[in-house]
């Protein structure tokens, strides 16, 4: 190769390679499902055959300078696709019950006592949702499936969700209520 091809192998690898960086940003601002992403690869593919047709040395060089900024890029762009308005509607977030004093605790609290009484709105197979007082609430059955409109009671709450099985006639619950 002569002097002036190899200085413009030179110039051709180096505007590749910052063209590599320059999509590899776009991707994360406007997403293309991937195709950025693999023209920024074929950008740096092509940089780095440009460089070992100046010198291999260069090419060398560049393929590491890619091989170690490559993690360090890809943390970056997720981080900064996570910010970004549709990064954020992409990407499922949780509030961190230590910053926002939120969390499992409070949800109990407004969860019917163990005991309390209410009627099945759906079927609970084992799975379904029952009222009581008045608010509609996620419910599993204790054992035996329970149709829907079947007076339930709450026997314990576990992992925020409650457990219920169906009234009976026998439920002290009901002798009180009645008498």
């Amino acid at each position: 190769m002569n002097g002036d091809e190899s200085s413009g192998a030179l110039i051709a690898s180096i505007l590749l390679g910052a063209a590599a960086f320059g999509v590899f940003f776009i991707e994360f601002v406007i997403p293309s499902g991937g195709i950025l992403a693999i023209l920024c690869v074929l950008c740096a593919i092509a940089s780095v055959t440009l460089g070992f047709m100046h010198d291999p040395t260069l090419g060398m060089s560049l393929l590491a300078l890619y091989a170690l900024a490559a993690p360090f890029m890809l943390m970056l762009g997720l981080r900064l696709a996570t910010k970004s308005p549709i990064g954020r509607r992409m990407v499922l977030s949780t509030a961190d019950p230590a910053r926002t004093g939120s969390g499992i605790f409070e949800n109990s609290i407004a969860l019917p006592p163990v005991g309390a009484i209410g009627e099945s709105i759906t079927p609970l197979r084992p799975s379904g949702f029952v009222r009581i007082d008045g608010r509609r609430l996620d419910a599993s059955a204790e054992g035996n499936l329970i149709d829907a409109a079947t007076p339930i009671e709450v026997i314990s709450i576990r992992d925020g969700q409650l457990r219920v099985r169906p009234r009976t006639p026998q439920d002290p619950a009901t002798f009180h209520n009645n008498g």
